[in-house]
């Protein structure tokens, strides 16, 4: 049986589990995993029996990334199996469910879904001081993944199309959620370098698939109208000189140090249980 994961990532907490969730299946079939920025048609992904699909929820949605990446596929001739997962700092809205009727249009059916509370890649920066559990995963991180993994390994009795209940919270949420794209645009557009820091390496570059990042000299150039506000870019810096506020200076940044420890810890806990 051949099984793909195919996630989107910024910081790194889909990347991360997406990982786990690899590393705990493959021995038991023929598993690949990437990166959404590759280029899959149609013909590719339908060569398996089952695609698992993770992203970042952002503003209570799928984020743009993956929601270009669904857009931009036809419709299945044959119908797909999937399972789904979003990864959420606060809240996830409704981004499963507008996900999974996004799959459906294309032909594509559900056959589980989940949602794991992690680190908050912007609330670590902004408000870390205050809210230290906005570096956490949540307390059920391994439960959780034990119960999407062996649902994972018995995926050939599933055959109802799941849809995410709509939460209940939504029609509030919509409210105040204008006011926070804004707040979330202004931060986005007073992304910058601080040219001392910056070493014109060019990860910011390389890590960015939506093209956000220009090579330049003596520092790169922001293109503000290319980016998504994952913040990739500003976790990996190595020497921590994107900044997009004041309120950054000497936080502690999701870098690869930060996940190494992290998926140690909760790949351990699975061991246990």
């Amino acid at each position: 049986m051949k099984i793909l994961i195919l996630y989107h990532s910024g910081a790194g907490n889909t990347k991360m589990l997406s990982e786990i969730i690899f590393e705990r299946i493959n021995k038991e079939f023929e598993v690949e995993i990437d990166h959404i920025d590759k280029k899959y048609d149609n013909k590719y992904l339908q060569e398996f029996d089952l695609i698992i699909l993770g992203f970042p929820t952002h503003h209570a949605a799928p984020s743009l990334s993956i929601t270009e990446f669904v857009n931009k596929l036809d419709r299945f001739k044959k119908t797909v199996k999937a399972f789904i997962f979003t990864t959420y700092g606060l809240y996830t809205g409704n981004s499963l469910r507008i996900f999974a009727k996004m799959l459906n249009e294309k032909n594509v059916k559900v056959l589980f879904y989940e949602k794991f509370r992690s680190p908050a890649t912007d609330g670590v920066l902004l408000f870390s001081d205050k809210l230290k559990f906005m570096f956490r995963f949540e307390s059920k991180i391994t439960n959780k993944l034990n119960r999407f993994i062996n649902k994972i390994n018995n995926f050939k009795n599933l055959t109802r199309n799941k849809i995410p209940p709509y939460e209940w919270y939504v029609p509030l949420n919509n409210i105040i959620k204008p006011f926070g794209i804004k707040y979330y645009e202004k931060l986005k557009n007073s992304m910058e370098i601080i040219p001392d820091k910056c070493t014109n390496c060019n990860l910011c570059v390389s890590v960015c698939e939506r093209n956000a990042w220009e090579a330049s000299e003596p520092v790169p150039v922001f293109k503000a109208e290319n980016c998504e506000f994952c913040l990739e870019c500003v976790h990996k810096c190595p020497t921590e000189a994107i900044i997009f506020s004041k309120n950054m200076e000497n936080k502690q940044h999701l870098n690869k140090r930060f996940y190494y420890e992290m998926k140690k810890k909760i790949t351990n806990a699975q061991q246990i249980i």
